[in-house]
């Protein structure tokens, strides 16, 4: 067996090496230059993938002008993008990439390709754009790689990559985009000297020295709240910029690492207008800190309480806006992030303000990552009780529906003004506050379920427009409920809410089991934290 095998690699790279030779030959004199040797490494890579749907059959040195090969864009005469995303590739990449010197721009996104990253990426000196994500990668991070001057997009997340991000890439300013697996950075960013400070793309690593004398040694009046993860702290760099300072608990526990790491991972891909994003983050013996910007104007939930000269400090114009700001926020996480952020605990105490009133969806602490190809993933169920879909609650299954229940919920805290959802006693017997404010829509009666504070300023017609999609949002199948984009079109002013009510509210009975989890998460009614749940405990054995 074992000479057998021995002869049939010899016979492999005899026939890889004849390939090869036999695409110089085939051009013309005139690509025998530049374009010739492209050609050669071209067909040297076909040679080491496995490609079951023949996407690059015309990769074939009969096939003439490399130019007119599939996914192959040239310029001057020489090769300069590969793009060949999500074309079932598996194999190895080759170092004959290093060959393709002329080389801007390389995706090879979402295949199976394993193996190696080849040392020889980092002979390609022009390169600006190298996306490896969600392959099969092993080993570590080449570090010819911060040798690439002309690099400022890097993409290698979702891979099974081990070991220390490179020195060159960890102080490589000139890289605005730099993805990689959160274990890797945070283990690298470790493997840097005390006293040190370094960026990571946007990101800065501060020194605990630098947090304790930004937060005045975490005093207990700079608290700005206090959530199940961590206590939040204002603080003010030595330029006197104001910030917050996240200091989670249990850092040295699974659950307290996780979090971690998936918040700096989660907020370092997206970047949004209303989604907050990270300065910076410390990592020391016992310590994990997060740095964010500071919002003057705090969390909606509060903002929802205060009264300035007799009138609410949220009007109902204000209302409005954060709704749409907010609901753009998870758009992005949702359709335009890859791979795509489920948030797992919309509420208005995790929605921030800022200066202008803005909306900015922040608490990324339970966010989970999810490839566009997946309808949902099953997952422990974490989230605030009270607010959890029941589909998610029973059985685990989260999904971006699982985000549109939650903002269901939020825009009838926006609406009512609640402190919590849980109904007072007496208020309405025959269910929880969905089926209230369904009631009272039917009734035309809405005027007792907005906020008192707003003394019936506000737009009837749009108030009523506002539970309809809070009501079409919180469907019990998430099947009914609409997408993000639905959502956001319907906010923006959009034609047919009235219709798209009236079409789905009678399509469904509620399930038996829905009362089951509506007592459950009813007693357990607790807007201040976010914990988490095991699911087998809560649905049974399945």
């Amino acid at each position: 067996m074992g000479g057998r095998g021995a002869s049939g690699v010899a016979r492999m790279v005899v026939s890889v090496v004849g390939v090869v030779v036999a695409a110089a030959a085939v051009l013309s004199p005139a690509a025998a230059g530049g374009l010739g040797k492209e050609a050669a490494a071209l067909v040297a890579i076909r040679a080491a993938l496995h490609d079951p749907g023949q996407v690059l059959r015309d990769w074939d040195p009969k096939s003439g002008d490399p130019c007119r090969w599939s996914m192959v864009t040239c310029h001057g005469g020489h090769v300069q993008k590969l793009s060949m995303m999500k074309q079932n590739l598996s194999g190895t990449l080759s170092p004959a990439i290093g060959r393709l010197r002329s080389l801007r721009y390389l995706c090879l996104r979402h295949n199976a390709i394993s193996g190696p990253i080849p040392e020889t990426i980092g002979r390609m000196k022009l390169l600006q754009v190298l996306d490896l994500s969600n392959n099969q990668f092993s080993g570590s991070i080449p570090s010819t790689l911060g040798n690439m001057v002309n690099l400022h997009y890097l993409k290698l997340n979702n891979n099974s990559l081990s070991g220390p991000v490179p020195d060159s890439l960890v102080t490589a300013r000139r890289i605005f985009n730099l993805y990689f697996q959160l274990p890797i950075i945070l283990l690298s960013l470790l493997h840097v000297q005390p006293g040190r400070a370094v960026s990571l793309g946007h990101l800065k690593q501060y020194r605990f020295k630098e947090i304790r004398n930004a937060t005045n040694n975490f005093s207990q009046r700079n608290i700005l709240g206090e959530g199940g993860y961590g206590i939040v702290y204002k603080g003010h760099l030595p330029d006197g910029t104001p910030v917050a300072v996240k200091r989670l608990k249990d850092h040295d526990s699974v659950v307290g690492d996780d979090q971690f790491h998936t918040e700096v991972e989660v907020i370092s891909l997206a970047v949004h207008r209303n989604l907050l994003h990270l300065i910076g983050f410390c990592i020391a013996n016992n310590e994990r800190l997060l740095v964010y910007p500071y919002m003057p104007n705090g969390t909606v939930a509060s903002k929802l309480k205060e009264c300035v000269n007799g009138e609410p400090a949220l009007d109902w114009p204000r209302r409005k806006m954060i709704a749409l700001g907010a609901s753009r926020g998870l758009l992005y996480l949702h359709e335009q992030c890859d791979p795509k952020i489920i948030h797992r605990d919309i509420k208005a105490s995790n929605i921030l303000l800022d200066e202008y009133l803005e909306a900015i969806v922040a608490d990324f602490g339970l966010a989970k990552l999810v490839d566009h190809g997946m309808s949902h993933v099953v997952t422990t169920v974490r989230g605030t009780v009270g607010r959890i879909p029941p589909e998610y609650f029973m059985s685990g299954h989260t999904s971006e529906k699982t985000d549109v229940f939650c903002f269901g919920l939020l825009l009838i805290e926006l609406v009512t003004g609640r402190e919590t959802l849980e109904l007072h006693q007496n208020e309405y017997q025959k269910g929880g506050i969905i089926e209230w404010a369904k009631e009272l829509l039917e009734q035309n009666q809405l005027s007792s379920f907005a906020d008192k504070k707003l003394r019936n300023n506000y737009d009837s017609a749009e108030l009523e427009e506002m539970v309809q999609i809070a009501l079409l949002c919180t469907r019990y199948n998430p099947k009914h409920r609409p997408r993000m984009f639905e959502v956001v079109t319907m906010l923006e002013g959009g034609d047919g809410v009235a219709e798209k009510w009236e079409a789905m509210k009678n399509v469904e009975d509620p399930d038996p089991d829905e009362f089951v989890y509506r007592a459950i998460n009813s007693y357990y009614e607790d807007q201040s934290n976010s914990i988490e749940l095991e699911a087998i405990e809560l649905s049974g054995p399945r």
